[in-house]
This record gives structure tokens, C-alpha cells and sequence, in this order.
């Protein structure tokens, strides 16, 4: 059995592909330490053990979010902190979550220490493009990298990505074969939360995550502006991220809309938050290159949680409702084709749950066919394999 370091860049409170991903390990056999970096100072324990995971939070002076510079100076502290503990204390295998922590394994293999893995959760130089994607020096950082990316695919021991082609639609695991072909497919999946779902009475967008995309509010706003003020549908949002404080803004200046925000969540509180809405909105600014080619975390949670999804179309993300009837799809940009769905849907869950909440399945039965139990076997399995001799 292998002794683990897991990096992650965020607080890990916890952050649940990192800790699902931690557990099945620890369920394997493995140690698993997971290194998180709390960069805003916000966690009152620093070590911990969650379900066998030990958890250990290293700070640097306070980094906000969305600070391009201020970022990086505090992700170079928090990795050279690391690379300092993991030399007190070798592992096996350094399990790098994305590509800022990246660094960190390569080092651990070229000093001949142990092995290095690189899961990718999303293409990361994507994210610099978010806020501008028409910026040139935004989309220059992006290339740099792209180029770094390349670099940690072709030299990790094992290169674990979040999404394969379906439909014809490429995942992550085709994005990555310029560089490298062999990748692993570990999917961000959910078992099922309960057998029974709970509804609200009235129709209910719901969107609970990271708040970092402010366009896709702002899209949001408009199409549901365009809808009659009586047919307008109750909006449920939790979350914290970069743009939160300018999402809460936004909103406040519709009070027309009847919008519900609240921040940051456990995700044990996620089922809770679920039962509130009637669907998800997981309809993200498609410019910046990245949703083609991926299936949102939140899609996961909301099937698992028994309510389905509006999502972009033309993406992988709609290859995969279409074949397993998980949602609905439109184009981000197509602010009147996202009201118009809005309102359809709006009055035919009126028409099916009676206002009474009597239908138990307003859009229909489905099955959670892809799920978490399947995705840990296949990491489990792919351990064994890197620590043969």
C-alpha cells in the first residue's frame, strides 16, 4: 500500500472530488494526507482527519481570490511550505489536484523521491480567461499555461482527467492526447443522496457552487426580466467564489426578482439546499474554451439529488443529458432561447405538481447511471497498477 500526499489549492473544507477521491484510497488500504492551502485564513482547525483522510492546512500571508499576482506569490509559498514537509516526511506518490500544485510533483519525481500524478480537474488555463476572454494579455497568460499544462501531462506517472468523448463531443481526455495518449477518466460522480426527493411548491431555478462566472448571471437576469412579472420563477442561490460579492450586487439591483442568496455551504448541506429547487442552472459562459468539453461538478450533485438541469448545448455536457435525460439545453448566448425555456418549463411544472407538490418526478423518472462507487474502483485499480514494481 502506498503512502499519499494530496495537494489542493483551495481550503478543503473538504472539497469533494479531493475527499471522495482521499476516502476510496483510504477504504483501498492507502495513507492519505491531503495538504490544503487556506489562503484566506478561514478555517478554526487546521489539522484534521475526516473518514480516515488526515488533513493538514497550511497559510501564507492572506490571498484573496481573483488577485492574479497576489495568487501566485502566495501559491509559490504555499508549494515551497509543502516540498519542505513532504522532505520531513517522505510518501510514495505526490497526488497533485490541477495544475498549480503541479510543481510540487514534478519535484518529488526528478529528485527521484517517488511518483507524481497530475488530475486534472479542468483545463486550467482556461480560468484566466474567464473574466475577459477577448483580453490579450489574458489570453497570453492562458497560453503560458497551456504550455506549463503540457509540461505536468507528459511527465506525471499517471495523468487522471475528469471527462471522455461521448457523441462526438471531445472531453478532456481528448484535449490532452496532442500532448499524451494514455489518460484516466475519473469522473466528478455522485451516488444517489436519497430514494425520495423533496420539491418546493413553487417553480425554483436553483444554482449551488462556485460563484466565479459573472456573466452567466447576467444572462440569467435578462432572460428572466423578459418573462411577465406573474410567471417569473423564484431563484435559489448558494455559494461562495471570486465574483460572489459582485453576483449579490447584481441581484440587488432587481428586486424584482425573487432571488434567495446565501454563501458558502458544506457539502453535506447540498441535499438540504437541493430540496429548495425545482431544477439546476448549470448554463456557464461558454467563450473561454472551457464547458465544450466538460460536465459541471453541479450536474453531478443535482442528479444525485433527483432534479435535473438546464445546460449548454453544444457541449459534452448536452451529449450526456440527451442520452441519459438528464436536462434541457440552450445556447449561453441566446438570451431569449434560455427565457423562452425558463417558462416552459416554469408552467409545465405547474401544470404536473398542481401546486400541491402531489407529482413526485415533475419532469419525468431517471436513472443515476454514472456514478461515484464506479469512478473510486477505477482510481483504486489504477494504484495498483502505478505501484507495481
Amino acid at each position: 500500500m502506498a503512502n499519499v500526499a494530496m495537494l489542493v489549492s483551495n481550503r478543503h473544507d473538504p472539497d469533494p472530488r479531493v475527499q471522495k477521491e482521499a476516502e476510496a484510497l483510504v477504504k483501498a488500504g492507502h495513507s492519505v494526507c491531503i495538504y490544503a492551502y487556506d489562503r484566506l485564513h478561514e478555517m478554526p482547525m487546521q489539522n484534521e482527519v475526516v473518514n480516515g483522510v488526515k488533513i493538514e492546512r497550511i497559510r501564507t500571508e492572506i490571498t484573496p481570490y481573483g488577485k492574479i499576482y497576489k495568487t501566485g506569490k502566495g501559491l509559490r509559498a504555499f508549494r515551497s511550505i509543502v516540498k519542505n514537509k513532504l522532505s520531513e516526511s517522505p510518501v510514495d506518490i505526490v497526488h497533485c489536484h490541477d495544475q498549480d500544485t503541479c510543481a510540487v510533483g514534478l519535484w518529488w519525481k526528478k529528485s527521484g523521491n517517488g511518483k507524481f500524478i497530475f488530475d486534472a480537474h479542468d483545463l486550467y488555463w482556461t480560468w484566466l480567461l474567464l473574466p475577459n476572454p477577448n483580453s490579450i494579455i489574458r489570453k497570453f497568460g492562458a497560453f503560458l499555461l497551456k504550455r506549463r499544462d503540457k509540461r505536468y501531462a507528459q511527465n506525471a506517472d499517471l495523468l487522471i482527467v475528469a471527462t471522455g468523448g461521448n457523441g462526438g463531443r471531445k472531453g478532456y481526455r481528448e484535449v490532452y492526447q496532442a500532448w499524451r495518449e494514455d489518460s484516466l477518466v475519473i469522473m466528478n460522480a455522485e451516488n444517489k443522496y436519497s430514494e425520495s426527493w423533496t420539491y418546493p411548491k413553487d417553480f425554483t431555478i436553483g444554482y449551488f457552487g462556485n460563484l466565479r462566472d459573472y456573466n452567466m448571471f447576467k444572462n440569467l437576469i435578462k432572460a428572466i426580466l423578459l418573462i411577465d412579472e406573474n410567471e417569473r420563477p423564484k431563484l435559489r442561490i448558494a455559494g461562495a467564489g471570486a465574483a460572489s460579492e459582485e453576483i449579490k450586487q447584481l441581484f440587488g439591483k432587481y428586486p424584482e426578482i425573487n432571488c434567495l442568496i446565501s454563501g458558502r455551504y458544506d457539502h453535506s448541506q447540498l441535499k438540504g439546499l437541493m430540496d429548495e429547487c425545482s431544477i439546476q442552472y448549470c448554463l456557464y459562459t461558454s467563450k473561454r474554451g472551457n464547458i465544450e468539453h466538460t460536465i459541471p461538478a453541479k450536474l453531478f450533485s443535482s442528479i444525485a439529488c433527483g432534479k435535473k438541469a438546464i445546460v449548454n448545448s453544444n457541449s459534452l455536457t448536452s451529449e450526456i443529458c440527451k442520452e441519459n435525460e438528464w436536462g434541457w439545453s440552450v445556447d449561453d448566448t441566446d438570451v431569449k432561447g434560455i427565457s423562452k425555456i425558463i417558462l416552459e418549463l416554469k408552467r409545465k411544472w405547474e401544470i404536473l405538481s398542481d401546486g400541491e407538490n402531489n407529482v413526485l418526478f415533475p419532469f419525468g423518472t431517471f436513472e443515476n447511471k454514472i456514478n461515484w462507487d464506479s469512478q473510486a474502483e477505477k482510481l483504486v485499480d489504477a494504484y495498483v497498477e502505478l505501484k507495481r514494481p
